[in-house]
């Protein structure tokens, strides 16, 4: 348990202050919240979803821990620095992780993910309905192909989805759709530069155009070793036509980011690789040895690899759209998630819950305001 000193306590970096808001409460049958990774999570008519998600329960899973995937919506309202959850047993229609998910004005959209059945097209939108203190849930047109861990972002009543893992590898198409006309579907955009999941995926309007951002990602090669991106690509809506911007100080993956009215893009923390590309690494030459000693020599230095996973990034990015120029603005004082989603409610950033080290979960609800000197 947190005191509440600890839970609330706030501090600060160069360019951004935060505090630890809340935490997820204790549901899914576990007496002690866990976390998850790949929530849905967005804000609609003023109240803050975290739904869905994947955890290990039992353990850890390079010691045969089985991932289970959830249904189960906590609802939150926010009052100053403090989220107060709504009571309330209120379930997605499926167990879902990992899928993209964005707020819009319509409500939470998210769209594909996964559970234990395999890769989901699925596509809904959770509303708050304020009259029957309830969460709607409206089904939407499926995906045109089914993915998870692609990347959402939105401007007004349009939802756009960005790469992903599909059934076949990793995808490189763009989708949009209006939720002032659903009834329409999604629409196919210019295929992405090069198929990406795990990606950084905003909006950014300016006086002229909407121009959409893709930041970072990896993809996973069919050697089973993925490739970590530090690209940033660029498309202006309109112009059909994707463009490279000059790319981050490094490789960025599974992380979190914001666009940000001075026009730039705040990345928060994610996977540099480092941890990521020498597990996978152990796993290639697993499936390459050539008796059993070999093999479970290089099983336990996985596993033991594993087992110190030193956590990931605490670094903050800012990246200017105009001079393609990246630089640090301070660190996360607490251990950063990866696998969810930062997004904007008010004038605070939203960073809920997420995998802290390979197979661990927090339960915690980072909230971060962001200084307006930052270009």
């Amino acid at each position: 348990m947190f005191s509440v000193t600890e839970l609330f306590a706030q501090k600060k970096s160069n360019a951004v202050s935060w505090c630890i808001a809340g935490e997820l409460p204790s549901n899914n049958g576990q007496p002690v919240s866990l976390g998850v990774a790949g929530p849905v999570t967005g804000v609609h008519d003023k109240m803050m979803f975290v739904a869905g998600g994947a955890n290990f329960p039992d353990s850890m899973p390079w010691q045969g821990g089985k991932k289970r995937y959830y249904n189960h919506i906590d609802v939150f309202t926010k009052t100053s620095n403090h989220l107060i959850p709504v009571a309330g047993n209120f379930n997605l229609p499926d167990k879902i992780a990992y899928a993209a998910s964005c707020s819009t004005p319509n409500g939470v959209l998210y769209a594909g993910g996964e559970n234990e059945t395999g890769i989901s097209d699925k596509t809904f939108l959770l509303k708050w309905d304020a009259e029957t203190k309830s969460v709607a849930i409206e089904t939407l047109a499926a995906l045109p192909v089914a993915v998870t861990n692609a990347s959402a972002t939105s401007h007004n009543s349009i939802v756009f989805i960005a790469g992903g893992e599909s059934r076949d590898g990793v995808s490189d198409k763009c989708w949009s759709i209006d939720l002032s006309n659903s009834a329409s579907g999604w629409k196919e955009l210019p295929s992405l530069p090069k198929p990406v999941s795990h990606a950084v995926f905003v909006s950014i309007k300016s006086a002229d155009s909407l121009k959409l951002y893709l930041v970072g990602g990896r993809r996973k090669t069919t050697q089973g070793i993925s490739e970590l991106y530090n690209s940033v690509f660029e498309l202006s809506i309109g112009e059909n036509q994707w463009k490279e911007l000059p790319p981050l100080l490094y490789a960025l993956s599974a992380g979190t980011g914001v666009a940000t009215s001075s026009g730039g893009i705040v990345l928060f923390g994610g996977d540099q690789g480092t941890t990521f590309s020498k597990v996978e690494g152990y796993l290639s030459a697993i499936s390459k040895a050539t008796n059993e000693t070999e093999k479970q020599q290089l099983v336990q230095q996985k596993n033991q690899l594993l087992t110190s996973h030193p956590g990931f990034s605490k670094e903050i990015l800012f990246y200017n759209i105009t001079s393609g120029k990246t630089k640090t603005a301070g660190t996360i004082p607490y251990p950063v998630p990866v696998t969810t989603t930062a997004f904007w409610w008010d004038n605070v950033v939203m960073i809920p819950s997420g995998e802290i080290k390979a197979g661990v979960r927090t339960p915690q609800i980072l909230m971060a305001k962001i200084k307006r000197w930052l270009k």
